[in-house]
């Protein structure tokens, strides 16, 4: 095949997809297997890929060592590599070996550690760069990456929105025909990901609607439900009903009963004295853990937001359980964790449930750590850890030598073929 075959050619392929794979250095990609779409991937005769984009999102890659040499045992021309997509990952700052792949036009860099606005700049050298994203890292909360761009304060963002604002009327831009190149591709997206696409409209664009036509959110309109068809006292059947709501009206996104289940065998099994339950949101997993409490069991559960706890309160307390078993507090993880000692008389947490905001989870179990409240012995629990991840939450436990890490592969709520899964980690005390 000639390099103008090649070009006509790639343009249509799926991409090489490492997504999701855990990887945690650029080596790992010549063991491991791409993920399959509705198309194959073609290969040369070599058994090099004649894909021009190259997905690794939602791995722990934290640089990007041989990332040249390993693109070239992958594919057949990675000159011409157009998309890069490292997004969710744990990178400090932009590899200047990204700076080499001159065709490049979509890098996508969300989701990643990187600290500084000026890194931006090392991309200026590439002169087809059009889509660039970088939300979600450090640097936004850098002084001026949020004012408007201009050649003087960021000449890479700057030369990026004055290239993808060009009027398309030169000669040689794309033509009718290649852009029809790149239908089967996005078909071959909207069909594999058509999970994600309807839990994107469920719970972002009809739950917005529904909440100005309502003016009630989701978690109120849940509980009005809960309060005409649920049972008052049984908490069996409030879940259940919840359930229910959740597959028939809304999609609630809850712990659900597949990972309930879980839950509630390993609070049973554990039998800890006092569960720290961290991120409350309409109660579900509160009252899952409260029912499979010991007797004279204490839980604590925190929620950030006074209106979301005002409904989990409601729910709490229809079920049956009054404060001195489940203490509900308002704050956010960050400011309550080190006043749980002083404040709510809490010396250690047998069990602890994190199940807020997965790019917390590592925070909040470092602030755990520092105020010595998991006991030797302790079990942690954090959901989501797969989807939407946080995977340097799992880096840092199978790391840091102080946790035993068992993963429990499920999937979302009402949508089955999403992956996701509960991390159980057991500590094993400071040292």
């Amino acid at each position: 095949m000639n390099k103008r075959d090649y070009m006509n050619t790639s343009v249509q392929e799926p991409p090489l997809d490492y997504s999701f794979r855990s990887i945690h250095v650029i080596q790992d990609l010549v063991n491991e297997e791409p993920r399959t779409g509705l198309r194959p991937l073609k290969r040369s005769k070599s058994g090099k890929s004649l894909t021009q984009s190259l997905w690794l999102n939602n791995n722990v890659l934290n640089d990007l060592r041989d990332f040249n040499q390993v693109a070239s045992q992958l594919l057949e021309h990675p000159e011409n590599l157009a998309w890069i997509d490292l997004s969710f990952n744990d990178l400090t700052s932009i590899d200047p070996v990204l700076t080499t792949f001159f065709n490049l036009s979509v890098l996508y860099l969300h989701g990643n550690s990187i600290q500084h606005l000026g890194e931006v700049n090392k991309l200026a050298v590439l002169p087809r760069l059009r889509s660039l994203t970088l939300h979600g890292n450090p640097m936004e909360e850098e002084k001026g990456y949020s004012r408007p761009w201009t050649p003087s304060t960021c000449p890479v963002l700057w030369s990026c929105l004055s290239r993808s604002l060009q009027p398309r009327t030169q000669v040689g831009t794309m033509s009718p025909a290649i852009a029809l190149a790149f239908l089967p591709l996005v078909v071959t997206l909207l069909v594999r990901y058509r999970h994600y696409f309807r839990l994107l409209v469920g719970t972002v664009l009809l739950r917005s609607l529904r909440d100005c036509l309502s003016g009630l959110r989701i978690e109120e309109r849940a509980f009005s439900y809960v309060l005409t068809h649920a049972l008052p006292g049984d908490p069996g059947h409030i879940l259940t009903t919840l359930d229910h709501w959740s597959s028939h009206c809304e999609y609630l996104s809850h712990m659900g009963p597949v990972k309930g289940q879980i839950l509630m065998r390993l609070v049973e099994e554990k039998a800890p004295a006092c569960v720290l339950e961290l991120g409350t949101y309409c109660g579900y997993s509160t009252l899952l853990i409260a029912q499979a409490l010991p007797p004279g069991g204490r839980l604590l559960t925190v929620e950030r937001d006074p209106r979301t706890a005002a409904v989990a309160e409601k729910l709490i307390r229809l079920a049956g359980f009054d404060e001195h078993m489940v203490e509900l507090i308002v704050g956010s993880s960050e400011e309550v964790i080190p006043c749980l000692r002083t404040q709510y008389q809490l010396s250690r947490a047998d069990l602890v449930l994190l199940i807020h905001r997965p790019r917390c989870y590592l925070r909040d179990l470092q602030l755990l750590e520092a105020h010595a409240l998991l006991p030797a012995g302790g079990t942690v629990l954090a959901d989501h850890v797969l989807f939407p991840g946080a995977p340097r939450f799992l880096q840092y436990a199978k790391s840091c030598g102080r946790y035993r890490c068992r993963l429990y592969h499920t999937g979302l709520p009402d949508f089955p073929a999403i992956k996701d899964g509960i991390a159980q980690l057991t500590y094993a005390g400071p040292g």
